[in-house]
Formats: structure tokens, C-alpha cells, sequence
């Protein structure tokens, strides 16, 4: 998979295609796009990692406080390679499409799949079933502004700040979403030996939360503990958990936090 973005070369941040692996077992490429509705505890997020050692893909898409539900999530570890350099990707019950529009300034992501509503996010890593609801949306994610860095250590890739909107159903409800809007675009072997990954607040910066570095050596957090139960609520003053949404592979385990504060929202992730 090459490269033939014709911003490629201008970018000081890469390019908006696929990109070929160095060979490399732990290279990824990873589309990542994730929301926040502001003025509600609610948002979601849909992952792309693109794993050519494996030849397969991961797709996560989870969804947080919309329609009455805690958690509905769409989890699919073993999805084709990309045929060229379309991102069209099909499994049993999953169709997804992720189409760089405009480089830099426009993607959309759509999605019809069978996903789980789940009361209880650790059942994720138990093998305990929700219940099945259909799962679709068409969102557009718009970019104000340059890109940004990758926001992943060890890769190459950008972080792009904007707006996201669009359209989502389960199963026979639909809504009309309007939302801040942040993607990340990177590729490379990711450092993931810290556990915490820090959070993005609702403009796109990456920060390290506002009540201090957050690492098992910061005032006895007990990173294990919190992956075992995902707990929610205030974990600070001023900032709360408003839900978790959890994915695994590679034997490790994800675990993404929906979070506020009075400037609005963002997300975590802890990788363990």
C-alpha cells in the first residue's frame, strides 16, 4: 500500500492515503476519528487499524449516552486487507467505508453492521452478550484549521480538529448529530508501553488531564483496578467519566473513556 496523495510531498505531516508498511510485525496504520456532542455526556468514536503482518483489520465503533443506551458497540478483529486504496471493508454482518474527500479538510465514515447495546462495558472482556441492535450512520468530519502532529509516539501522521456531523440509527431510531469533531491519521509502530495515553480535550489538544500526570506512580492510581472495573463518575475535581467503551487485540486490552469537565469533553484511552 503506497502513498499517492498529491499533498504528500507538501505536507510536513504525510499523506491522507494508505501507506506501506516497513515491514515491520507491530506496523499499523490507524484511522481514527472520534466526537463529543457538547452540552451532553454523550460522543463516540470509530477506529480503523490496519495490521498487514496479520493480514487483517481491526474496526471499532462505540458509541456512548445516545438513545438511552450506556454503550453500543461494534467490534470486528478480522476484517480484509483494503483492496488497493479503497478503505471499503465487508464481513458477516459489517459494511464499512472510510473516503478521504478532501485531504486534510474532509472524510466521511459510514457503517451498516450488527453491533451490542451493553449495560455493562467489562462484559466486552468477559464474553457476556448484550442485546443485538443494528448499527448505521453516515458522519462527515470536517477540519478547521492545519493538521497537527501525530498524536501517537513512534509514528508518523497527523491529529486534524473540526467538526463532525451527521446521521446515525439504532435499529429503528434515527438521529441528526452535530458534534466536535477530531481525527487522527498515523502509521508506524506505536510506543505503547505506557499505560495511559493520555486524553484529548474537546479543541484537540493532547494533554495529560487537568488534575496531574495520571500513571501508576501518581497518588496510588492503581491502573489495573480501574481496568478491571472502568468505574465512572467525578475521578477529579471537575472531571468526570460519563462512560467507557472497551476493545482488545493483540492481547492487550483497550479501554476508551468518554470524559467532561465545564469546558465540555474528550477521550481517554488506557491500553493495558
Amino acid at each position: 500500500m503506497t502513498s499517492t496523495d498529491p499533498l504528500a510531498n507538501s505536507s510536513p505531516v504525510g499523506s491522507e492515503n494508505l501507506h506501506e508498511s516497513n515491514g515491520h510485525p507491530g506496523w499499523v496504520e490507524v484511522f481514527d476519528n472520534w466526537f463529543v456532542i457538547p452540552g451532553e455526556q454523550a460522543g463516540g468514536y470509530v477506529r480503523l487499524t490496519i495490521r498487514p503482518h496479520d493480514s487483517m483489520c481491526w474496526y471499532w465503533g462505540s458509541l456512548i449516552g445516545l438513545g438511552g443506551r450506556s454503550l453500543v458497540t461494534v467490534l470486528a478483529d478480522d476484517l480484509p486487507l483494503p483492496n488497493g486504496r479503497s478503505m471499503e471493508l465487508r464481513g458477516p454482518g459489517i459494511w464499512t467505508e472510510t473516503t478521504v474527500l478532501r485531504p486534510f479538510e474532509h472524510l466521511t465514515t459510514d457503517l451498516e453492521a450488527f453491533g451490542v447495546s451493553i449495560e455493562h462495558p467489562t462484559d466486552v472482556w468477559t464474553g457476556a452478550y448484550g442485546d443485538r441492535v443494528a448499527v448505521g450512520f453516515e458522519f462527515d468530519w470536517d477540519t478547521d484549521g492545519a493538521p497537527g502532529p501525530s498524536p501517537v509516539t513512534g509514528t508518523t501522521g497527523y491529529r486534524l480538529v473540526g467538526k463532525m456531523h451527521g446521521e446515525l440509527l439504532l435499529d429503528e431510531s434515527k438521529w441528526e448529530l452535530v458534534g466536535i469533531g477530531v481525527r487522527d491519521h498515523w502509521w508506524g509502530v506505536p510506543d505503547e508501553t505506557s499505560s495511559w495515553n493520555a486524553w484529548a480535550s474537546r479543541d484537540g489538544e493532547l494533554v495529560h488531564s487537568d488534575g496531574g500526570p495520571l500513571d501508576t506512580s501518581d497518588e496510588g492510581v492503581d491502573i489495573n483496578a480501574i481496568v478491571g472495573g472502568l468505574p465512572v463518575g467525578e475521578v477529579y475535581p471537575g472531571l468526570r467519566v460519563a462512560g467507557w467503551a472497551p476493545a482488545g487485540g493483540a492481547g492487550k486490552r483497550h479501554a476508551r473513556a468518554l470524559l467532561v469537565d465545564e469546558r465540555g469533553g474528550g477521550w481517554l484511552e488506557i491500553i493495558r
